[in-house]
């Protein structure tokens, strides 16, 4: 039989992970909303069907690469303005 304290601690623990893949979740919300328009959708699919959070970690790596190009292709294009 199960104990009252044992069965809280296994809830407590169900809420602090959904807690945490909620917040990684609106992290990469939050990043694909900073990716230039006509990439956001490509981006959006690959969290869909994102099937393990190591997926989530590799979709955000990926984003990372992507805002990385964007603000190399800002900083190249504002040299030239100069």
């Amino acid at each position: 039989m199960v104990s009252v304290n044992e069965l809280l601690s296994e809830l407590e623990s169900m809420m602090n992970k959904e807690r945490k893949f909620i917040e990684l979740f609106a992290t990469v919300e939050y990043l694909i909303s900073l990716v230039e328009p006509s990439k956001r959708e490509k981006f959006k699919e690959a969290l869909e069907n994102a099937e393990s959070v190591e997926e989530v970690y590799e979709l955000i790596k990926a984003i990372k690469l992507q805002l990385g190009i964007q603000g190399a292709k800002k900083y190249v294009l504002g040299l030239s303005n100069e």
